[in-house]
């Protein structure tokens, strides 16, 4: 999996295929964050959460962990204040343990496949601290109705484009919420957005 081909056009992308629902899913818990003394963001992509984080938390150590060298490009162009990049495949490699009392994977967790999925979570729940909040935002499957059948084509048509333009490994979406559950962690609050097709969550562990 390399988002490096969308990289340069991921921005504009999100703006014709979601307008600004994604980045007010993203930014839909930022309070929660007063707080975090250091932050780790994964996925983070050309940097729009970290400028609305900075713009909030001026002085934060914040890490931006990515995959694609490229998406690290973009975000490092628009960064202030004390942060770290850093390229790191979250499948292939272990973060140090109890390292930050806040994680953010915004549009990150959607793109794995359950095996791999099961995986990085753990990975990124033991390097947070023992009273870590979790902010997630990821395309999400209503439960019934209409909704849910929107949401089914709007999968499908997403995960195979991502499949071809991103190598993308994962051919549907898996709820990470037990795999959570599972670490310690327990879902403060959920945000639905765009009739269920997206949501924001907050988690914490207890």
């Amino acid at each position: 999996m390399s988002f490096d081909r969308l990289a340069p056009h991921y921005r504009w992308l999100e703006r014709v295929t979601a307008g600004g629902v994604l980045q007010r899913a993203r930014i839909a818990h930022l309070a929660s964050l007063d707080t975090a003394e250091n932050i780790l963001l994964v996925g983070e992509g050309p940097g729009r959460f970290l400028t609305a984080l900075r713009a909030r938390r001026p002085d934060v150590p914040i890490t931006v962990l990515d995959a694609s060298a490229r998406m690290l490009d973009m975000a490092c162009d628009t960064a202030v204040g004390p942060t770290t990049f850093q390229q790191l495949d979250l499948t292939e490699e272990s973060l140090p343990p109890g390292s930050w009392d806040a994680v953010v994977s915004h549009c990150f967790l959607d793109c794995f496949a359950s095996a791999k999925l099961e995986r990085v979570s753990a990975n990124l729940a033991q390097a947070t601290t023992p009273k870590a909040d979790w902010l997630i935002t990821d395309f999400a499957m209503p439960a019934a109705g209409w909704q849910r059948a929107r949401a089914r084509f709007a999968h499908a048509l997403m995960y195979r484009t991502f499949r071809i333009a991103a190598n993308l490994e994962a051919r549907r979406w898996t709820d990470p919420s037990s795999l959570l559950s599972a670490q310690g962690f327990e879902l403060h609050r959920r945000t639905p957005f765009n009739h269920g097709l997206i949501r924001a969550d907050h988690w914490r562990r207890a």
